[in-house]
C-alpha cells in the first residue's frame, strides 16, 4: 500500500512538471501568448524568460579555419591561427568553396599602402553621418598603414564634423539617394550637388574650414555629368589659377586635383552650371582612407539608385578595396515577426548582391545594426526583435559572399543597450555617443587585425 502510494506521488510530481513545461512551450508562441493576455492570463516572467534566452545567443568564438585553408602550414602556424580566431568574438571572416575569404582582396592591398592608396567606402544611417564611428576607426587604420587625410567629403552635411566645417551658397542644390530616388547620376557615396539654374547670375562657392588649424593633404575635386567649366581656388585667403574641368563622358565621372593642402580654410568659386558634384577628396598619396557615406534616416535601399558604371569609375580612381554596409537600426521598431525579419534580409541580401556584382576586385564587410530600445511605462524596453535581425543580415551577409560583424552582440555582450545608455556609450534608440563610437570603432579594428593576422599566416605574407 505504502509502495503504491508512493509511485502516485511521483506520477503526480512528474505530470505537474510536463504540465509546467507545457504551459511555458505554449507562451512562448506569440499569437498563443497574445491570446491568452487578451483572455486576462499573464504569465509574469515571461520577458524574463525571453530575456534568458536570447543571452545564449550571443555568437561564439569562431574556431580554427577550414583545413582546405591550412593545408601546408606547419604546427605552430595552425596553432597561431587557432589562438587568434578564438579571440575573434564577432566577426565572421567567411570562407568560401574556392578557398577564398571574404576579406582576402582586401587584405591583399594591404602590404601595399606604403607607396599607394587604398579606400573603404563606409556606408550607413545616421549611425555614422557627419563621419561618426569612421572618424575614431580611420586613425586607428592609418596609425597602422599610413595616410593623413579623411577621404570623401560632402559640400555640406547636417552632421558636425570632428575636424571640418563646411558649407555652401544659398544656390546648391543637395540631392540624395534616399529622398531623390527618381534622379540619376549619384557618385559613389550616393548624393550629388547641384547649382540652382535660376541663380545663374548669383556665384556658387563651397568652403571647407579647419577647426583645429591643422594642415591637410591634397584635395580633389570629384565631379559627374558637365558641360566643362573653371573652378577658382582660394586657398587660405590666396586666389590661385583657375581649373579647368575635363569631362569624360565614357566614364561619367572624373576626379580633379585643386590644391596640395590648406591649413585653415579652402574656398572653390564655380562657374560651371550644368554639371553635378559629389564632393571632395582629402588625402595624401599613400595610406588608408575611409570614405563616410552616411546618410540620416537611410535604410539602405536607395544605393541601388547609383549606377554600376559610376561604382565601377570611383572605385578604380580611387583603388577601393573594402566596401562597408553598417545599416538596421532603422528597421529595427518595424520589425513585428520573424517573417518580417526575414524579408528585410532578403532586401539586404540583394543589394550586397548587386555591389559585389559591380565589383568584384573588393571585398565587402556588413555590419548589422545594434541594441535599441523605447519608452514603455516609463521603462526602458529592448526591441524584442533587434537580434533576430542582426541574425538573418548575417545570414545575408553569408550567403551574398561579405563577411560580417553582429554590433547587436557585441552590445548585449556589454549588457545591451540598457547597459550601454547607463555608461553613457549610447542613448536608447540606439545612436552611440563620441565614447561608444570609439568603443565600437576600437572592437572592430581589434577583429580586423586579428582576421588579418591570420590571412598573413595562410598566405605566408610579413
Amino acid at each position: 500500500m505504502n509502495s503504491g502510494k508512493k509511485y502516485t506521488a511521483l506520477a503526480a510530481v512528474l505530470f505537474t512538471g510536463v504540465l509546467l513545461c507545457a504551459i511555458v512551450w505554449l507562451f512562448s508562441f506569440e499569437k498563443t501568448s497574445k491570446w491568452l493576455n487578451q483572455q486576462g492570463l499573464h504569465f509574469s516572467n515571461l520577458n524574463d524568460f525571453r530575456e534568458k534566452k536570447a543571452d545564449t545567443l550571443i555568437r561564439r568564438s569562431i574556431a580554427i579555419k577550414p583545413d582546405t585553408l591550412t593545408q601546408g602550414l606547419t604546427a605552430a602556424e595552425k596553432s597561431v591561427i587557432d589562438s587568434l580566431s578564438k579571440k575573434v568574438s564577432f566577426l565572421e571572416n567567411y570562407s568560401f568553396e574556392d578557398g577564398q575569404m571574404a576579406l582576402d582582396k582586401f587584405f591583399a592591398s594591404l602590404s601595399a599602402t606604403a607607396d599607394s592608396v587604398v579606400h573603404i567606402w563606409y556606408y550607413g544611417d545616421s549611425q555614422v553621418e557627419g563621419d561618426r564611428i569612421t572618424q575614431d576607426l580611420r586613425p586607428l587604420l592609418q596609425k597602422e598603414f599610413g595616410g593623413n587625410g579623411i577621404g570623401f567629403l560632402p559640400f555640406s552635411d547636417v552632421a558636425t564634423y570632428r575636424d571640418f566645417e563646411t558649407e555652401t551658397s544659398e544656390n546648391w542644390t543637395k540631392l540624395n539617394v534616399f529622398i531623390n530616388r527618381k534622379s540619376r547620376g549619384f557618385g559613389f557615396s550616393g548624393i550629388k550637388f547641384r547649382i540652382k539654374q535660376k541663380d545663374s547670375t548669383e556665384e556658387a562657392t563651397t568652403v571647407i574650414k579647419s577647426r583645429y588649424g591643422s594642415a591637410f593633404p591634397a584635395v580633389s575635386l570629384l565631379y559627374g555629368n558637365t558641360s566643362g567649366g573653371k573652378v577658382e581656388v582660394i586657398n587660405d585667403g590666396k586666389k590661385e589659377e583657375k581649373e579647368a574641368i575635363a569631362w569624360s563622358k565614357e566614364e561619367g565621372a572624373g576626379i580633379i586635383k585643386i590644391s596640395s593642402g590648406f591649413r585653415k580654410s579652402l574656398q572653390l568659386k564655380f562657374d560651371d552650371r550644368e554639371s553635378d558634384f559629389f564632393g571632395y577628396l582629402i588625402s595624401g598619396r599613400n595610406g588608408i582612407y575611409i570614405d563616410n557615406c552616411g546618410i540620416r534616416g537611410h535604410s539602405g535601399d536607395g544605393l541601388f539608385n547609383i549606377s554600376n558604371t559610376m561604382l565601377k569609375t570611383h572605385a578604380r580612381m580611387m583603388n577601393t578595396k573594402l566596401v562597408v554596409f553598417h545599416y538596421g537600426n532603422n528597421a529595427i521598431p518595424y520589425i513585428k515577426s520573424k517573417q518580417h525579419a526575414e524579408f528585410v534580409g532578403k532586401e539586404f541580401e540583394r543589394l550586397f548582391n548587386r555591389f559585389r556584382q559591380a565589383l568584384p576586385q573588393v571585398s565587402f564587410l556588413v555590419v548589422s545594426g545594434g541594441d535599441m530600445g523605447r519608452k514603455i511605462d516609463e521603462n526602458d524596453v529592448p526591441y524584442e526583435y533587434a537580434q533576430l535581425l542582426a541574425q538573418t543580415i548575417g545570414e545575408a551577409a553569408n550567403r551574398s559572399g561579405c563577411a560580417f560583424f553582429d554590433m547587436y552582440s557585441m552590445m548585449k555582450k556589454d549588457g545591451g543597450i540598457k547597459e550601454w545608455k547607463r555608461l553613457g556609450l549610447a542613448n536608447l534608440d540606439g545612436h552611440l555617443s563620441p565614447a561608444g563610437q570609439a568603443r565600437f570603432a576600437k572592437v572592430l579594428y581589434s577583429e580586423l587585425m586579428r582576421e588579418y593576422s591570420i590571412f598573413k599566416v595562410i598566405h605566408k605574407r610579413n
